[in-house]
């Protein structure tokens, strides 16, 4: 899609276009080159992620500190982000990052703050049960992203998508692991 529709949108379109937009995508209608890709608008995204995952991240674990929430955030938007470009890199399919990363930045700030209201209001089993069919979806969710953004076969992409998570989980274990235990046995 070329970019004077992507300026359309960002400069004529009030916020719900956008809220429709990451909507379809989560429905899996919509893929991830609809997406504006202005600098502004992502780091609009990235700024809005960090803060909405933040949020979960306290809702989740309210013994953890909000510091420790965005760090988690962080080094997971940082895989999130590294693996996407370099999949794209071994496609040759670069040029497509920017609204790669838009559409998954936007996907998860709505999934996200969907959930922040849901396990507000939740707690024990259901609370979990909801966890993890918010997990699972957003998992498919930027699989199917991903499935667009590199031309490829929908198992795939959540097939990337899972690794994804699961290397994203292991590094902030491994960088934050010693300060989530302190923050929690402090608590």
């Amino acid at each position: 899609m070329g970019n004077h529709v992507h300026e359309g949108l960002c400069q004529n379109q009030p916020m719900t276009a956008f809220l429709r937009l990451f909507w379809n995508i989560c429905l899996l209608r919509d893929g991830p080159e609809a997406v504006p890709t202005q600098t502004w608008f992502l780091s609009t995204l990235i700024a809005a992620e960090l803060a909405i995952s933040v949020i979960v991240f306290r809702v989740v674990w309210p013994e953890v500190s909000s510091w420790l929430g965005f760090n988690w955030a962080l080094i997971g938007l940082a895989v999130t982000a590294s693996i996407a470009w370099f999949a794209l890199y071994l496609r040759d399919q670069e040029a497509r990052f920017p609204a790669t990363l838009g559409a998954v930045l936007g996907t998860k700030v709505l999934i996200g703050a969907v959930g922040s209201l849901i396990l507000a209001t939740t707690s024990g089993a259901v609370e979990q049960g909801v966890g993890w069919v918010l997990t699972l979806w957003g998992v498919v969710v930027v699989g199917f992203i991903l499935h667009r953004a590199l031309a490829t076969r929908l198992w795939t992409g959540i097939l990337l998508s899972l690794v994804i998570v699961a290397i994203g989980y292991v590094v902030a274990a491994g960088v934050l692991g010693g300060a989530i235990n302190a923050d929690v046995g402090s608590g």
